[in-house]
């Protein structure tokens, strides 16, 4: 290949990992299911709901070399996408091209098949323009008959304070809590843990 026209041809791809993403649909994931019944320690959530775009992550399977360039097996997470291809690291440094599935490196645009799998994860990040949020209730203990839970949100990754409270409940009055819409039916509940059912989850 003549030399310039190769030299055209990376550019255009490492500029084209800089352009604007297809459109993915936001979504909403909670954890645990209704009707379950779970058993959580001191400081651990009791519901968790987020609501992102669903991205692929890419782990790969094995060491893979691709030119003069190593990837190590593992895990990348997401990081850009366009119509030719799917950028992958905290860097951007690899692509898997769409047309074919190759993985290709972005500095030299070579390319290669290698094996992989694209791992779906719900990006509570936010897209430009929108902002993803989690929101997640935690277990902070029970004194006397009373427990006490913990509200927080996370807006990209980072706790929102204007958005984090903590409430406490007489389970001698009700053994159904709730807060923003969520309901917990609490069937145990000690110093060090709680055994209780979803009912519903926080409101949208």
């Amino acid at each position: 290949m003549n030399p310039t026209v190769a030299l055209l041809t990376v550019l255009t791809l490492m500029l084209s990992a800089c352009g604007s993403n297809p459109t993915r649909p936001r979504q909403t994931a909670i954890y645990p299911s209704l009707g379950v019944v779970e058993t959580r320690g001191v400081g651990e959530p009791l519901i968790n709901k987020v609501s992102g775009t669903l991205v692929p992550d890419i782990e790969i399977k094995n060491d893979t070399v691709i030119g003069k360039h190593a990837l190590a097996k593992g895990r990348y997470v997401y990081n850009d996408e366009n119509s030719k291809g799917i950028w992958f690291g905290t860097d951007a440094h690899f692509y898997m091209r769409k047309t074919d599935g190759f993985l290709c490196m972005e500095a030299t645009g070579v390319c290669k098949q290698a094996e992989y799998t694209l791992v779906k994860r719900l990006q509570s990040e936010g897209t430009e323009g929108t902002e993803g949020v989690e929101q997640t209730l935690l277990y902070n203990g029970k004194i006397g008959n009373r427990i006490t839970l913990g509200y927080r949100e996370f807006s990209q990754g980072l706790a929102r304070p204007a958005f984090s409270n903590t409430v406490d409940y007489d389970l001698s009055a009700s053994n159904i809590v709730g807060y923003k819409g969520a309901r917990l039916e609490i069937i145990e509940a000690t110093n060090t843990e709680i055994t209780y059912r979803l009912l519903s989850s926080f409101a949208d």
